[in-house]
C-alpha cells in the first residue's frame, strides 16, 4: 500500500514534475506531499499541486499535528528531527536509511 498522487498539470516554478505522472508520496509535510521528483530528488511540493490517486497511508507511517493543525506523516525511520536536511548534506546513514526505505515503498507497491 502506498499514497499516491498524480500532478493535475505542468506548472513553470515546477519543473522537475511532469503533468498526468503519478508519485508515491513518501511523507507530507506541513500538509504538502514529499515526492521523488524526476530528477529522483525527494522534494516538498504543494499539496494543491495534486490529484490524489489513492489516499492510503502506509501503516507505519508516524503521524503528528502542528501548532497550526498542519500534519507531518512519514515512515518512522525517516520522522527523525534533521533526517532530511542530514540526507541533503548526503551524510551516509540518513542516505542509506532513505534508501532502503524508498525501495520497500517501490516494493510494496509492485
Amino acid at each position: 500500500m502506498a499514497m499516491i498522487v498524480r500532478l493535475k498539470t505542468t506548472h513553470p516554478e515546477y519543473p522537475d514534475l511532469s503533468a498526468n505522472q503519478p508519485y508515491f508520496v513518501i511523507g507530507i509535510e506541513a500538509d504538502d506531499f514529499r515526492i521523488l521528483n524526476d530528477l529522483g530528488m525527494p522534494y516538498v511540493y504543494p499539496c494543491a499541486l495534486f490529484d490524489v490517486i489513492d489516499s492510503e497511508r502506509p501503516t507505519d507511517w508516524l503521524t503528528d499535528i502542528g501548532d497550526d493543525g498542519e500534519q507531518y506523516a512519514y515512515p518512522a525511520a525517516l520522522n527523525a528531527p534533521g533526517f532530511f536536511e542530514d540526507f541533503f548534506d548526503q551524510k551516509p546513514e540518513q542516505t542509506a536509511i532513505f534508501w532502503h526505505e524508498l525501495n520497500k515503498v517501490l516494493s510494496h507497491a509492485a
